[in-house]
């Protein structure tokens, strides 16, 4: 592997990225969190400069990801509010993954033709696509960046015996751990692939190396991280639900298009094609002879990796609330941020396998194998984009409700006096499950803020989960005790659907009003 044959490779990977994604850099913008963390960042509450944004950032993801306390504010200090350069940063830190797996399986003797069609796969997989479309998510990007760049120069440094280059690596393995936990199972298994490539001899000290980087990272994590209180069996139940789940994402990444794909029948399907390999292998000695590029053994090997990735990138999340199951989702199948990439390598295996065996019905004809590999995997890939095309109108779509709904607040309310509340209503709160306009009780309000560049105000939008309640003491949606109640007098409903506007004074004038002020629609649609 020269550094030409990189380049080129990279630079592909690059423009096809740039094809994929260009029109979401250009029509996307900020969802959920975003909101809240730009404005927390830029009109931090304990005032200006980066201090206060460190301060703020520290209070938002606490010390267990350390790297994020610094990663959150600067990116925002750099590029402000400006979506197209935070998108366009969330996809080159994609681009990045995509480059350091195409250099480790070139590392590992992966044809380059084979490689790169899998790290081009990894681009265009739907069923992550939040880690590109949501921006607060490139953070878990951002730490599978420093695992695939630390396993890349780790095994550069055991070809080269360099101990230099796998302290590199496990500095960049610890990173990658303290900026989003989520691969801690998988660098603490990387000793068995360095035992594979070069026997344990050389391996075990490296291994060591970085398990103490793994125990450190852990330590760090239990420590500055809430404790679980699901115990054992809400763990086994959560197991359960990510292994049923899981096999959902195994059938929907060999079959991504349609709205539900015969899970179980995929499923055998795919079983089937590793069973018939390893028959084949067993029992056919002229297919244990190594194939000119790649043969039958390193397929079953890609393959049975690929599985072995997605079951500890989802692993991390086992002792974590329920709602990070494995999900095709919007916003939730951020879960499946690192173990995609292991999906991507079991369903490329599964067509490498067909190749082979195709292929070997025509002996002397080495070309067939890999050109019918290549040619099954553009049929996936070209479903994968049609899926991922779909995907980017509906976020792009969310993000024009949203400034139509920002339009609106400013029209009514040019300059709203400080301290002010807003509570909005008659507007929907999700284009579709896990694509958001305003759902949440932190997204108007982190817009609110940096609409009218004054942390003072507050904003929250009335929905069905997020329901209006007149109190004694003031205005509130929803049952969240930290979120106080607006004063009367302070407080302001506005129907962004017909305009309507009310300042109620008192808890009568409130409950009063309060049904000229309905949610939205809680969903425009349910398919994604």
């Amino acid at each position: 592997m020269t550094t030409r044959e990189l380049l080129i490779a990279w630079g592909g990977l690059s423009l096809l990225a740039l094809l994929l994604f260009i029109p979401h850099i250009l029509h996307g913008g900020l969802y959920l969190d975003d909101w809240s963390d730009a404005a927390g960042t830029l009109y931090p509450p304990g005032g200006h400069g980066i201090g206060a944004a460190l301060s703020f950032a520290k209070e938002l993801v606490s010390l267990s990801r350390p790297v994020l306390i610094f990663f959150i504010p600067f990116k925002y200090l750099i590029f402000g509010t400006h979506t197209e350069y935070l998108l366009a940063l969330s996809i080159f830190l994609a681009v990045l993954t995509a480059a350091f797996l195409y250099a480790i399986l070139r590392t590992l003797q992966l044809p380059a033709y084979h490689a790169w069609v899998i790290a081009a796969l990894t681009l265009a997989y739907p069923w992550f696509d939040s880690t590109r479309f949501w921006e607060t998510t490139n953070a878990i990007t951002l730490a599978i960046v420093f695992a695939l760049g630390g396993l890349w120069l780790a095994l550069v440094g055991l070809s080269r015996q360099s101990w230099r280059l796998h302290a590199g690596a496990a500095v960049l393995y610890l990173l990658s751990m303290l900026t989003y936990e989520v691969t801690l199972p998988f660098i603490a298994m990387l000793g068995v692939l360095y035992t594979i490539r070069n026997g344990w001899k050389a391996a075990r000290y490296r291994w060591a190396v970085d398990l103490a980087m793994v125990a450190a990272a852990g330590l760090w994590n239990r420590i500055h991280t809430p404790k679980s209180v699901s115990g054992l069996s809400g763990d086994l139940s959560h197991l359960k639900l990510i292994f049923e789940h899981g096999g959902e994402l195994v059938a929907r990444t060999l079959f991504p298009v349609g709205i539900q794909p015969h899970t179980s029948t995929m499923l055998i399907a795919l079983a089937a094609v590793f069973v018939a390999a390893v028959i084949a292998y067993l029992t056919l000695p002229i297919l244990r002879t190594r194939e000119p590029g790649w043969g039958l053994r390193g397929w079953l090997l890609l393959g049975a990796t690929g599985l072995i990735i997605a079951a500890l990138g989802w692993a991390m999340f086992i002792p974590a609330d329920p709602y990070y199951t494995p999900s095709i989702f919007g916003v939730t199948n951020r879960v499946n941020g690192f173990a995609g990439f292991g999906l991507v390598l079991m369903a490329y295996a599964a067509l490498g396998i067909v190749g082979f065996l195709a292929g070997s019905l025509l002996r002397g004809r080495s070309w067939v194998a890999p050109a019918i590999t290549v040619a099954l995997a553009v049929m996936l890939g070209a479903a994968y984009v049609h899926v991922l095309e779909r995907h980017s109108r509906l976020w792009n779509s969310a993000y024009a409700y949203e400034l139509t709904a920002e339009r609106k607040i400013h029209q009514a309310f040019p300059h709203p006096p400080h301290g002010t509340t807003l509570f909005t209503s008659g507007y929907p709160a999700n284009v579709t499950l896990g694509v958001t306009i305003f759902a949440a009780t932190w997204d108007l309000d982190g817009m609110v803020k940096l609409t009218y560049k004054d942390p003072s105000l507050r904003a929250y939008p009335i929905t069905e989960e997020l329901a209006l309640k007149c109190l004694n003491g003031g205005i509130r949606v929803g049952e969240e005790a930290a979120i106080p109640p607006a004063k009367y007098g302070s407080a302001w409903l506005f129907d962004l659907e017909t305009g309507k506007r009310s300042r109620p004074r008192s808890q009568s004038e409130c409950s009063a009003d309060k049904p000229q002020f309905a949610p939205g629609p809680l969903y425009l649609g349910t398919a994604y």
